[in-house]
C-alpha cells in the first residue's frame, strides 16, 4: 500500500511494502527500512489529521494520506447516481454491516474485510440505499472488487 505523508510542506510517496512496523509500545515503532532500522515516535496533534513524529532525534508534524480514499478536496461534495465500492486491498469477507434495501448514511460501516490479519471496515461514500450485495461473507475478495453498491 502507498501512502502520502506530507512533512514540513513537501509530500512523499511512502511504500508500506518495502518496510516492516511494529508497534514496541503505544505510539512507538520499530520500522525497518534497507536494512537500516529506526525508531519513530508518533503522538496526534492538536490539528486535524497531523501527527508529532520524533525521528532520530529530529522532531516532524506530519500528515498521511491513504490515496485510495480520495482527495481531500472532494469532501462534502454530494455524489449523484449510484456508487460501486470496491475492495480496497485483497481479503476476506468478515461481516456484512447491512443488507439490501437499508438506508445509509455517508461514512456509515457496510462491510468489514480482514486483510494482513487486520479488519478494515469499509465506509458508504454517500447516504442511500443498499442496492445490491455482490459478496458473501466469508469470501476472499481481490483488490478493486465490487462489493456493494449504494444507490
Amino acid at each position: 500500500m502507498k501512502l502520502l505523508v506530507e512533512i514540513a510542506g513537501r509530500e512523499r510517496t511512502i511504500d508500506t511494502d518495502s518496510l516492516e512496523a511494529r508497534e514496541v509500545e503505544p505510539g512507538v515503532f520499530s520500522i525497518l527500512v534497507d536494512g537500516r532500522s529506526y525508531e519513530l515516535t508518533v503522538r496526534e496533534s492538536a490539528a486535524a489529521d497531523a501527527l508529532h513524529v520524533h525521528l532520530n532525534g529530529h522532531r516532524y508534524i506530519a500528515t498521511v494520506r491513504d490515496p485510495r480514499r480520495g482527495s481531500r478536496k472532494h469532501r462534502g461534495i454530494s455524489l449523484e447516481g449510484a456508487q460501486t465500492i470496491a475492495a480496497p486491498m485483497p481479503g476476506r469477507v468478515v461481516r456484512l454491516l447491512v443488507k439490501v434495501g437499508d438506508e445509509v448514511a455517508e461514512g456509515q460501516g457496510v462491510i468489514v474485510v480482514e486483510a494482513m490479519k487486520m479488519q478494515n471496515e469499509i465506509k458508504s461514500p454517500k447516504a442511500g440505499r443498499v442496492v445490491k450485495i455482490a459478496v458473501k461473507q466469508g469470501e476472499t475478495v481481490n483488490a478493486a472488487q465490487a462489493l456493494l453498491t449504494v444507490e
